[in-house]
């Protein structure tokens, strides 16, 4: 989210608020502040994709990719909402996929 932040600043470079949250979140948080003087900046993608799994059926989830810009790197995440039934299908693989870690 900073490298996202990062490149909306060099977008807008003219916008106070923005210029302002900045200023806020570097002087409030040092993790923050570590993080955006790194200077990393990338671009977050969000889509649903519905996969089948093998275990456990249809899953749609929302899938995050973060691309890290003139790196080739990108970072995938998968999720589904909190609640739903997609999110109950996934708790077992959670077990499932902590066992054979183990079993290796």
């Amino acid at each position: 989210m900073v490298s996202e932040l990062r490149s909306a600043a060099a977008r807008f470079p003219a916008d106070r608020q923005l210029r302002r949250l900045i200023t806020e979140l570097r002087a409030g948080s040092e993790r923050f502040a570590e993080l955006w003087e790194a200077g990393v900046v990338g671009s977050l993608e969000v889509s649903r994709r519905t996969i089948d799994h093998p275990q456990v059926g249809l899953l749609t989830l929302d899938c995050n990719v973060l691309r890290m810009d003139g790196s080739g790197l990108r970072i995938l995440g998968y999720s589904a909402e909190p609640g739903s039934e997609d999110a109950q299908k996934l708790e077992p693989l959670a077990v499932v996929c902590t066992q054979s870690l183990a079993a290796e």
